[in-house]
């Protein structure tokens, strides 16, 4: 795994959504989440994570709450709360998740 990344250049929409994982280690976890226009992530239960905006719009959900995601929101889930997105664009996302 790189411990430099250049994100832009990462950046890859598919038609079935996979997570692009930018790095892993024992403690964490660094996904970058690309959605096309309509894809989602249904709702599940996870560890400790934070969620920062960089292009596109959607909607977080957090437990019982709706979020709307537009660049520069970053949103913390903590540990066990179910939580998914909704795209309402291309939707970029990076994430971080803690163990």
């Amino acid at each position: 795994m790189k411990d430099v990344v250049n994100i832009k250049e990462e950046v890859r929409f598919n038609p079935d959504f996979m997570p692009i994982i930018l790095y892993m280690s024992k403690k964490a976890k660094v996904p970058l989440i690309c959605l096309e226009n309509g894809q989602e992530i249904p709702p599940h239960p996870s560890g400790m994570g934070l969620f920062y905006c960089i292009e596109g719009e959607g909607t977080f959900i957090r437990g019982d709450e709706e979020i709307e995601l537009k660049p520069g929101i970053m949103i913390i889930a903590e540990d066990g709360i179910e939580r998914g997105m909704k795209s309402k664009s291309k939707l970029v996302v990076l994430a971080v998740h803690v163990v």
